[in-house]
């Protein structure tokens, strides 16, 4: 275990640092450092009798080669942390079960120098804040450091003294490992160590038991021989593996579950209020004697509610067909001016009177190999979603750039905050409320635009500034035929 997601959780909710390049501590670094701190400086004592030991020492070369390949085999089970569905801690590295073989194998020293640079190459490359990185690997190092000289308290001249002194050097590890990772959580969540430890205990007690006993396998294996232990390798890098996919597979699952939940509740909310309008302009149709405007009015609503109900009901069968593959995409050579004219043409009917649209269209853009359906499509959703979200003057432009032709949709609405750029094309993605004025939708038509462009093998993006409006562009490739 290492000091990984909880802290960055709370170090992300406190961002203020010092003027200091890469050593700066913010808030939450200083406020943890009376834990981190005494650990980095144990650990840089502890790794300098380490090294003077190993170099006075008998250290030979085979032992060195045996010493740096666990190193390595620790470096990547560090980096590449296996998913284990179920338990409360999430991703758990494997890296224990080499370091506690170097330590029950070759001793304290040889243990604690492989723990902190199989740590620190991993930290390093994440560019971890600095008092992670020191934390980290001193965890290790102070770890794999207990864990070998408990292990040298045993006589290795029998079997089960060398699987006692496995077990002992892996929980030796642990103890270290969660006792200082409970410590400097509790600082900085302001409780109580020894609530801490026990939830961190009870949380990591089904791991440990687990790498334990293939601590234990490792050992026995590499004391016959280093080249035996190899067999080792391929179960645990199929259970890492198929942990990875399994939890991978699992996540899906829960997120389409969570899609089909929202999508239920966004349908039924968005389908709730025209049918509510056509129902109530039918009834008070069907039970009163009115006068021809009023009639007017009412068959207005049932008209322009029905449409409404028929969009919805197109983009629920657009990304059904899309979902299921079986949407064709017939590339043809289109002109783009009569069909963007008639799409213009069509929105202002219902536009209403505050809202006024535009076409600028370079006159050497030349036509594209698309579906002209899905293009149709794409720049209706565009439209719409313009006059829905902001209203006031849209420009549509259509334009040549470099072998394509590039069609933008401009509003001077509210815009799309920055952060949201590329999540507001995924399926049922819709922005806060306060954003679109407490405009209802069903966050399907920008993934329809976005599905429906890239099946054209073109590409869409949106370019906006908070407060000044936004800009929905995509480019499709120009017709090569003639």
């Amino acid at each position: 275990m290492t000091l990984s997601d909880d802290l960055s959780v709370r170090a992300a909710a406190q961002e203020r640092r010092l003027n200091v390049p890469w050593l700066s501590l913010d808030a939450t670094e200083r406020q943890a450092s009376p834990v981190w701190v005494p650990v980095a400086l144990a650990a840089a004592v502890a790794l300098g009798f380490a090294t003077w030991s190993l170099v006075a020492g008998d250290f030979g070369w085979r032992d060195a080669v045996g010493v740096v390949a666990l190193l390595i085999a620790a470096a990547i089970a560090e980096a590449y942390p296996v998913p284990i569905e179920g338990v409360a801690v999430g991703a758990t590295s494997v890296a224990t079960i080499f370091l506690v073989a170097v330590a029950v194998v070759y001793g304290w020293a040889a243990a604690s120098v492989a723990a902190f640079f199989s740590m620190a190459v991993v930290e390093v490359a994440r560019r971890r804040p600095f008092s992670r990185i020191v934390f980290n690997c001193g965890i290790y190092a102070l770890a794999a450091a207990a864990a070998g000289a408990v292990a040298g308290a045993f006589d290795d001249d029998s079997l089960l003294q060398l699987v006692l002194a496995s077990i002992a050097a892996a929980g030796a590890f642990y103890v270290v490992d969660i006792t200082l990772l409970s410590a400097v959580l509790a600082r900085l969540s302001r409780g109580r160590f020894a609530s801490s430890l026990r939830g961190y205990v009870y949380a990591t007690l089904t791991p440990f038991s687990i790498l334990a006993s293939l601590a234990v396998i490792l050992v026995v294996l590499w004391e016959q021989s280093p080249f035996v232990a190899i067999v080792l390798v391929v179960p645990v890098l199929a259970t890492a593996l198929y942990q990875r996919w399994l939890h991978g597979a699992l996540d899906r699952l829960r997120e389409f579950d969570r899609l089909k939940d929202e999508f239920i509740a966004i349908v039924s909310h968005e389908l709730r209020t025209p049918l509510t309008s056509v129902y109530g302009a039918a009834l008070t149709l069907r039970t009163h004697e009115l006068d021809a405007p009023r009639r007017r009015q009412l068959l207005d609503i049932v008209a322009t509610e029905s449409a409404r109900l028929g969009r919805l009901l197109d983009d629920i069968l657009w990304v059904s067909r899309l979902d299921a593959g079986r949407d064709e995409t017939v590339i043809t050579r289109v002109e783009p001016f009569e069909l963007v004219t008639d799409v213009i043409a069509a929105a202002r009917t219902h536009a209403g009177p505050g809202t006024s649209l535009e076409l600028d269209y370079d006159a050497s853009s030349l036509a594209v190999a698309a579906d002209s359906d899905k293009l149709r499509q794409v720049l209706v959703n565009l439209v719409e979603n313009a006059i829905k979200y902001a209203g006031g003057r849209i420009e549509v432009r259509v334009e040549p750039h470099d072998a394509t032709t590039r069609f933008s949709v401009t509003d001077d609405g509210p815009g799309v905050p920055p952060e949201q750029g590329d999540r507001i094309f995924e399926k049922f993605y819709r922005l806060d409320a306060s954003t679109t004025h407490a405009v209802g939708g069903t966050g399907l038509g920008l993934y329809i635009c976005r599905e429906l462009v890239e099946a054209m093998h073109g590409r869409i993006w949106v370019t906006s500034t908070r407060g000044e409006g936004s800009t929905f562009s995509f480019e499709l490739p120009v017709d090569q035929s003639r």
